[in-house]
């Protein structure tokens, strides 16, 4: 990791503990700090490594992620965003406003990362005596005056603020909000990638059968041209993993329209994941007294968001801009600038995730009667793609100018 600095705004001060290393306590790691606080980010696992498969980064994250000043040049969105039929009919195209992206100086909305290399270039941007690892969180204990992080092996630590970074299985979550059920989503999905040639990398394509849905996004990885894609499909709670996850995804695809198959058939069987997904339900605050959250500890995400990691960017990023300038030892000016932080993610994230579930359902947990009006809504009009366009594009491109504006790029 590298040291930078950079000058303590006016009236930044106090002292920040981040619980959690992955991308979203990160970004706060490096908004906070660049906002002149004094921050240290507590990692449960003892080595902090880049881990972790593909995933897609919307022009918001690209934007932030710059503004870090990470190098993400060669993140290069797809031009455009679809949904076909697995024969290849065209359903959905996502709706963007191409001069909105013209400013964002981005080539389209959605573009694939490996998120262990993504991560190590935001851990290289961090200071080098900022992360800690083999801190595992117990519970927090609040009073007016601070707040205290006790650690499963006897270690306490003391903060003006404590941010919940920690993950879907959050503990600075259930400290601050008590417990909530972890539920099962119906879903499972594999994720996979693959050097592969034999695609259009100017688009990505989500295909659908009755049942199943592949979608292929490309990727640069590594100086190669790749993509990567996600299988998803409705999955019971006890269902078990298959023996051979390579020839059950495969056979499922067989009848897709090409590329699915030849991409599924290119892609080494090590370079697959499966993720049964789960989620809690929805907060309506995230801040409370000297902690607040981020990222799947405040809004774990379903796959079709296709954004979860990009809301953890966002998230981080957002914290730093709303506190910068003020004094967290200030009970007062803390819970200000919380809650403007609140304000701006909490009902935006809860819609996302809300829409998410939604198309989730649609496509793999309804009865055949529903799927037979979801096909003719789909085949026949332009409902969906209205609807479609606003969950994925609409509000979020509303986030972006504020972004851009923000950094005086409108």
């Amino acid at each position: 990791m590298n040291s930078h600095s950079s000058t303590p705004p006016r009236g930044s001060r106090g002292t920040v503990a981040i619980v959690g290393a992955g991308v979203g306590g990160l970004s706060a790691a490096l908004s906070l700090h660049e906002a002149g606080f004094d921050v240290t980010v507590y990692e449960k696992s003892m080595l902090v490594e880049p881990l972790g498969g593909a995933i897609t980064i919307n022009a918001v994250g690209i934007v932030i992620l710059r503004s870090y000043g990470i190098d993400i040049e060669d993140l290069k969105p797809a031009h455009s965003q679809r949904m076909v039929r697995s024969d290849g009919r065209h359903r959905v195209l996502w709706e963007t406003d191409e001069s909105l992206l013209d400013q964002a100086g981005v080539s389209g909305w959605l573009a694939g990362a490996m998120r262990s290399d993504l991560y190590q270039r935001m851990l290289a941007r961090v200071p080098s005596d900022m992360v800690r690892g083999g801190y595992a969180l117990d519970h927090l204990e609040q009073s007016p005056d601070a707040v205290e992080l006790h650690f499963s092996d006897g270690r306490v630590e003391r903060a003006d603020l404590v941010i919940g970074a920690d993950g879907i299985n959050s503990r600075v979550r259930e400290s601050v909000w008590g417990p909530s059920e972890l539920k099962h989503l119906g879903i499972a999905v594999w994720l996979g990638w693959a050097e592969f040639d034999g695609a259009s990398r100017d688009e990505m394509v989500m295909h659908h059968d009755e049942h199943y849905q592949l979608g292929i996004q490309p990727l640069r990885y590594q100086e190669k041209d790749c993509f990567e894609w996600w299988f998803v499909e409705s999955c019971a709670i006890d269902q078990a993993a298959p023996a051979d996850p390579y020839r059950y995804v495969a056979d499922r695809v067989q009848e897709f329209v090409d590329p699915v198959p030849a991409l599924v058939g290119a892609t080494d069987p090590d370079h697959l994941f499966r993720w049964v997904v789960k989620y809690r339900d929805n907060l309506t605050a995230w801040s409370k007294g000297r902690a607040t959250l981020l990222g799947d500890a405040a809004h774990p995400t379903s796959p079709y968001a296709g954004y979860g990691a990009g809301m953890a960017i966002e998230d981080g990023y957002f914290l730093g801009r709303f506190l910068r300038g003020l004094d967290l030892t200030d009970p007062r000016s803390l819970a200000a600038g919380l809650a403007r932080y609140d304000a701006q993610r909490v009902e935006y994230t809860n819609g996302v995730v809300s829409f998410a579930q939604t198309l989730g359902r649609v496509f793999h947990n309804y009865p055949k009667p529903v799927r037979m009006l979801r096909n003719f809504l789909f085949d026949h009009t332009k409902i969906p793609q209205k609807q479609i366009s606003k969950g994925y594009t609409g509000e979020a491109q509303t986030l972006l100018r504020d972004v851009l504006s923000a950094q005086g790029l409108t």
